[in-house]
């Protein structure tokens, strides 16, 4: 591949679409994810630990750890905002009567890999779960400096977690 072959390739790898005026570079983190209802049952409420699940994720770059992603936070009794450049997504398929989440502990364990713990909407006393499915999505966007470029890496995944 000729260097102008190898840029234009570059540039068409890194070319998703419309990011916001940004000039940099896109590149994709892979991002995958698995919810374990740990506590939560259907009925449970509040920012308490025996109400709520638990979202591993874990986030490679070209098949390496991306472990920088923020720090341990939250006490798993009040709600906290996710990091910087992470989002989480939800209540676009919550069941009637169902409720919204509220996150109340991001934990960083290494290697790539990071726990989100969720409870029901802690604002809102009577938000409970229900039984059934609910699907959530967590969004990562991050710069990075790579080969003296800027660079924005982004990624994304979707995953279910089921109530009894």
């Amino acid at each position: 591949m000729s260097e102008r072959e190898h840029d234009e390739h570059e540039h068409h790898e890194g070319d998703r679409g419309d990011h916001g005026g940004h000039d940099d570079c896109c590149r994709e983190l892979l991002v995958q994810m698995q919810i374990n209802r740990s506590n939560a049952d259907a009925g449970d409420s509040g920012a308490t630990v025996p109400a709520s699940a638990m979202i591993s994720v874990m986030v490679t770059h070209n098949g390496r750890p991306v472990d920088d992603l923020g720090a341990t936070a939250g006490t798993q009794t009040s709600a906290i905002t996710l990091p910087a450049g992470w989002s989480l997504r939800d209540g676009f398929n919550v069941r009637p009567g169902g409720s919204a989440v509220s996150v109340t502990e991001f934990v960083n364990l290494g290697g790539g890999l990071y726990d989100i713990r969720i409870v029901p909407f802690v604002n809102n006393p009577a938000s409970t779960w229900l039984s059934g499915e609910y699907v959530y999505a967590v969004q990562i966007e991050t710069t990075r400096t790579i080969d003296g470029q800027p660079a924005l890496l982004q990624g994304g995944t979707l995953a279910k977690l089921m109530i009894p």
